[in-house]
């Protein structure tokens, strides 16, 4: 249907005065549970987004919608406070708009390793297990590729597939698995699969469509034939931001009720208050969700009077134990065909490009910028970064125990600065004068990713008003433990430069570290880096008596004390997964969608 028939959205002033469930964010998360509670006939539903529905060609296009290259119109962009340990601060990036992160990210659909998911169990979180968990990938799977039933599924909503299927877009890509084999990190058929090794190299997957459109949970789960259906009982209002939850502070039982949200439209002066008879899901993300928490008064007791916030609830995690993925990038010039700089740096590639992708489906448009990824474990590999037992089996690695704790992931590109730029119309890479090669020469990188960091950050109030921007602190490499592994990951990435050499690849030697020694590399670190857009944990699961400063929600991801409040995004997630969130956000919010609807049946 579409592009020809309008999105069911609605405005402020169209919206009912009450509904059975609200949810607090319509990005990767509150998609999914709009479409699911909404399945029910007899629910009435409100999803709250703060961006638009933004539904155009180039927004379902892989390439053209990534963070990167896009307009901006569906991405949020704030920056860090000053981190201490770079010198400066980082520029950090969500979706807005339906769908969220999920519109703007670079598609990758990775699930975490099952021992990840027992860990979180174990600490605390009964029901959040692999075994517990693997339902809620597989419900709304649909693997377009030869796979494993008992692993995928192929009849869910969101559609996903394999770089296998689509061919190595640039030669790097084949002299790197070559490499990674040479020096003993096998290939790994599935990434996503439970019974094959963690520790290798294997090909990505990624959240595409049969058409090679983005798979975005908005497409997937709420698609306008859907929104249309259901427009009776699905409300969706978009350019709104919900500014309090209503809390009834007069307890008539042990916990609390959220009452209702007041709302305030983005597009006009337009505040109004809605009630849930039932409950309010906050789908905010790791930034969105515990402000607002914090805006009601809900969270650490000191910081909301600093602010000058009446408190209602002191839970200290709110907003603490942020984490992310800190990556740094090792760069190499190469030729330009070899290269994604070759769309920017000679235009004609763009429409042999375009036409490709519009005829045949193929071609750069479906964004190769990564296609693999290497797993190490920076304890099984030597002073020189190589693998200490090159020659063991898989079997052998996998008996150690040990999970990975850095990827190394090959990208056609270095790592973009400055993004959303057009150029003659269409859309071009932009890249801070200082990182760019010579004219005719193109750029293939490593992007060293730290996957379990040790260092936690801060999600803090600037004040009282809404409005107002949060203050983010990441506090990367704070916890000096995260030098160790990125060290390791940087010299295995030279190891495979120079077996790549020995290959006849054409590697030239551009961003990379003066000397291998630590204070090499550690200023190497603070100098080469970047988000990887990973944000997690600032409303953790977890006992509210726990270590350190307890959890935010329980085990229903309810927020302790209350009784009818939940939270559903990557938020919850007791620490940053091992892996990429788009897929483990996509399965938290399948289980919180079975518990509301479990819990409203038995009711």
């Amino acid at each position: 249907m579409w592009p020809f028939s309008s999105y069911p959205e609605l405005s402020l002033n169209q919206v009912a005065d009450e509904y059975d469930f609200i949810i607090v964010g319509g990005g990767t998360a509150g998609a999914v549970l709009a479409n699911r509670l909404s399945a029910q006939e007899t629910n009435k539903v409100l999803l709250i987004e703060r961006g638009p529905v933004a539904d155009n060609w180039a927004s379902r296009v892989p390439l053209l919608s990534s963070d990167f290259a896009s307009d901006g119109s569906r991405t949020r962009r704030v920056l860090s406070t000053l981190q201490n340990n770079l010198g400066r601060p980082i520029e950090l990036y969500t979706g807005s708009a339906l769908g969220g992160t999920s519109r703007i990210n670079q598609m990758l659909y990775g699930r975490g390793l099952p021992a990840e998911y027992d860990a979180w169990r174990d600490a605390g979180n009964p029901g959040w297990g692999w075994e517990d968990m693997k339902p809620y990938f597989l419900k709304s799977e649909r693997a377009l590729y030869s796979c494993d039933p008992s692993v995928h599924n192929t009849t869910g909503e969101w559609c996903n597939q394999s770089t296998e299927n689509d061919g190595l877009a640039f030669p790097g890509f084949s002299y790197v698995i070559e490499a990674s084999e040479y020096l003993g990190l096998p290939k790994i058929a599935d990434i996503n699969s439970p019974v094959h090794p963690a520790i290798g190299c294997g090909m990505l997957h990624f959240t595409r469509d049969q058409n090679q459109h983005r798979s975005s949970t908005y497409h997937a789960f709420l698609p306008v034939n859907l929104a249309l259906e259901r427009a009776s009982r699905l409300h969706i209002v978009t350019r709104t931001e919900a500014i309090e939850l209503i809390v009834n502070s007069e307890l008539k039982s042990d916990k609390l009720t959220v009452e209702g949200v007041t709302l305030k439209s983005s597009i006009t002066t337009e505040q109004r208050t809605v009630k849930a008879r039932k409950e309010v899901i906050l789908c905010g993300g790791p930034f969105g969700s515990p402000h607002l928490l914090m805006l009601s008064g809900i969270g650490p007791a000191l910081h909301l009077k600093e602010k000058d916030i009446a408190v209602v609830k002191d839970i200290p995690a709110v907003g603490s134990n942020l984490q992310d993925h800190f990556g740094v990038s090792v760069a190499f010039e190469v030729p330009m065909s070899h290269s994604l700089l070759s769309l920017q740096k000679r235009p004609w590639i763009f429409f042999i490009e375009l036409f490709k992708y519009l005829v045949f489906g193929t071609g750069l448009l479906l964004a190769p910028v990564l296609q693999m990824a290497l797993f190490a474990s920076s304890t099984l590999l030597d002073d020189e970064g190589l693998p200490k037992h090159k020659k063991a089996t898989v079997k052998n690695e996998n008996e150690s125990n040990v999970l990975p704790d850095i990827e190394i992931m090959p990208v056609s590109v270095s790592s973009p600065k400055y993004f959303r730029t057009t150029v003659h119309g269409y859309y071009q890479m932009a890249y801070d004068s200082t990182d760019c090669p010579e004219t005719n020469r193109g750029v293939f990188s490593f992007l060293n990713v730290l996957l379990h960091p040790q260092s936690k950050g801060t999600v803090r109030l600037s004040s009282a008003n809404p409005s107002d921007p949060l203050v983010i602190d990441p506090q990367y490499l704070s916890n000096p433990s995260d030098y160790a592994p990125l060290r390791a990951s940087l010299k295995l990435t030279l190891r495979l430069r120079d077996r790549m050499l020995k290959q006849g690849y054409p590697l030239k030697d551009f961003g990379v570290p003066d000397g291998e020694d630590d204070t090499s590399l550690d200023k190497f670190i603070c100098k080469r880096n970047r988000t990887t857009y990973h944000y997690s944990s600032t409303c953790r699961m977890g006992p509210s008596n726990g270590k350190e400063d307890g959890g935010v929600v329980d085990e229903e991801l309810f927020v302790h004390g209350f009784g009818n409040l939940r939270i559903a995004d990557s938020s919850v997630f007791p620490w940053v997964l091992g892996t990429h969130l788009q897929a483990p956000t996509v399965a938290v919010a399948e289980k919180c969608a079975d518990m509301i609807l479990l819990r409203d049946l038995i009711s």
